[in-house]
């Protein structure tokens, strides 16, 4: 793999991740008297005792759609369905999804799908591409419903919900969980779903949070590691420094300013540390690293004399 590649590669690991950060800590002040599961009973969907039947969907990646026939299979361990009526690319639906789908990797006999419900066929399938490359979902088979907005007809669902979840076992339904507003008590009672159909302790969603941080945290670090820009480093600070600088997050020019203060900061009055920081930047300018108009300016003005004014 060439360094441009690599650096793509890495950049787009670095949009997961913040997305990862949003659905670890976005539903962590709410309580329990916020749960749309406290609500009054909506109906959707299959009911506890009843069978699941096979429905189509298009599996869509990167530039590929494909047909599949989900749930033909269920009698294998136990399958969680997620019916997504409404959905979009800021929504917190998707965010707590993610959370969920984090959830169900832990578990090798559990099968996920999240499946989305709509019309617009052509907008849904350019937002799938979008999340099959950032790999915002590992476990999950995230598709879009061969049969519109309704979905699939035997299962009589309510398309003024924003999510249904069947739990099912033995091809049918152990749990039905309907949400107008999912937030995060109603994750953690999915979850809770899956846990017991599974016979394992129930999680909280405190907890799965925690772990979700930690696992964002940790392939982190894989990636920073794994930068050739922090390979090419003289030593460590200074490469973690220069990772922040290619893989932007926020604001770029705040983020080439902060960057180059901390690179100020850690050479210092130390004429050596100046010469080693100069060259490191020539090292990264030679290279074909996808600097942002800012953080190139900074970095050739590094490399130029050792110093940079900002202001």
């Amino acid at each position: 793999m060439c360094i441009r590649d690599s650096m793509l590669a890495v950049a787009g690991l670095v949009g997961t991740l913040m997305q990862f950060d949003y659905a670890a800590n976005c539903f962590a002040d709410e309580t329990p008297e916020t749960s749309d599961a406290t609500q009054k009973r909506i109906f959707s969907g299959l009911q506890p005792g009843e069978a699941v039947k096979p429905f189509t969907v298009l599996y869509i990646k990167d530039d590929e759609t494909q047909e599949l026939e989900l749930v033909k299979d269920t009698d294998q361990g136990i399958t969680l369905l997620c019916f997504v009526h409404r959905l979009s690319n800021d929504d917190r639906v998707l965010f707590g999804l993610g959370l969920v789908d984090f959830y169900a990797a832990r578990h090798r006999d559990l099968t996920s799908h999240i499946v989305l419900l709509s019309d617009d066929r052509d907008k849904i399938t350019t937002m799938l591409r979008g999340w099959s490359r950032a790999s915002f979902f590992t476990k999950s088979l995230v598709s879009l419903s061969g049969d519109g907005a309704e979905g699939p007809g035997y299962y009589g669902l309510n398309r003024n919900v924003a999510m249904t979840v069947l739990v099912v076992k033995d091809k049918k339904v152990l749990n039905n969980l309907v949400f107008n507003a999912p937030n995060g008590r109603d994750l953690e009672s999915i979850m809770a779903a899956v846990a017991t159909a599974l016979g394992k302790p129930k999680p909280t969603l405190a907890t799965v949070q925690k772990e979700l941080r930690a696992e964002r945290q940790r392939k982190l670090e894989e990636k920073i590691k794994a930068s050739p820009v922090f390979k090419l480093a003289p030593n460590e600070q200074l490469g973690r420094i220069m990772f922040g600088m290619v893989n932007v997050r926020g604001n770029r020019s705040k983020n080439a300013q902060r960057r180059s203060q901390q690179f100020l900061e850690w050479a210092g009055d130390s004429n050596e540390r100046r010469l080693e920081l100069q060259k490191y930047c020539r090292d990264v300018l030679k290279g074909d690293f996808q600097l942002d108009q800012y953080s190139r300016a900074v970095v050739a003005r590094l490399a130029d004399d050792g110093d940079t004014d900002l202001n």
